[in-house]
């Protein structure tokens, strides 16, 4: 019974670090070489897409490690790739799409002057596929790198000013008088307080012992005792915390 909160989440979340690029292309011979590119030569994970009420519905199901949709202009079934781009902007604004045609000159006016409500991250002429997916690769590279800068946030514990990455961070344990902040990559112990280092953090960290405060991001099941995070380590929950833990949790399920 007293597991009866226990919630098992989206095993996928255990490939956080992944980037996912969409690609969507009716031309299948054009969509498997956009595909072989960046599987080739990015660190990137692609997903194809041969229409774009396909990719929506993929967008429905979640958007977490989408760094960009490449979006071809012209598709089957009197599809609009640009309306489709816009409805992407409409309902993910965040999501950066870079364009695919053969016809740039063709569509440029269009997509850039018209007043649409949509700012295209790039245009990948097809004529010179690998050389332009590079270009627009390298410039994805380079904002998604400012974008993870600016994610970061200040620490200040005894004078001593350091930058953590919260969305990297897995959760916080303190250990005596020493504070551990567990991370994706090397952790960094300070002496401090849980208390006092936690409230530098994002309200996605919740508390729930003396000693511990998790990342929510990077939960893959609770119960009334224990938290299990996507790296495999088992979080204790004490009673104290028990009850705003579930609430916490129950209101980022809900998307409250």
């Amino acid at each position: 019974a007293s597991d009866v909160y226990k919630r098992q989440f989206d095993k996928n979340k255990r490939e956080r670090s992944r980037m996912i690029i969409l690609i969507c292309d009716d031309d299948k011979n054009c969509l498997s070489n956009e595909e072989k590119y960046i599987r080739d030569n990015t660190e990137a994970v692609p997903e194809c897409f041969l229409g774009g009420k396909e990719l929506l519905k993929r967008l429905s199901a979640g958007t977490e490690d989408i760094a960009a949709v490449f979006m071809d202009i012209e598709l089957d079934n009197s599809e609009n790739g640009i309306v489709v781009a816009e409805q992407i902007s409409n309902l993910y604004p965040d999501i950066r799409i870079i364009f695919l045609t053969a016809y740039s000159l063709k569509y440029c006016e269009e997509i850039f002057l018209t007043g649409k409500n949509l700012v295209p991250f790039a245009l990948v002429d097809k004529q010179n596929l690998d050389v332009n997916l590079k270009r627009a690769m390298d410039k994805l590279r380079t904002a998604l790198d400012s974008d993870k800068e600016k994610s970061r946030i200040a620490v200040t514990v005894n004078s001593e000013t350091f930058f953590v990455e919260p969305m990297q961070t897995l959760y916080l344990e303190s250990n005596a008088h020493t504070l551990i902040i567990v991370t994706s990559g090397e952790n960094k112990s300070v002496r401090s307080k849980l208390s006092d280092v936690l409230e530098a953090f994002p309200p996605y960290f919740i508390q729930c012992h003396k000693s511990y405060a998790v990342n929510i991001h990077h939960i893959v099941s609770y119960t009334t005792k224990q938290i299990e995070l996507d790296s495999g380590v088992i979080i204790p929950v004490s009673r104290k915390f028990s009850l705003s833990v579930r609430e916490k949790m129950l209101r980022h399920e809900c998307g409250i």
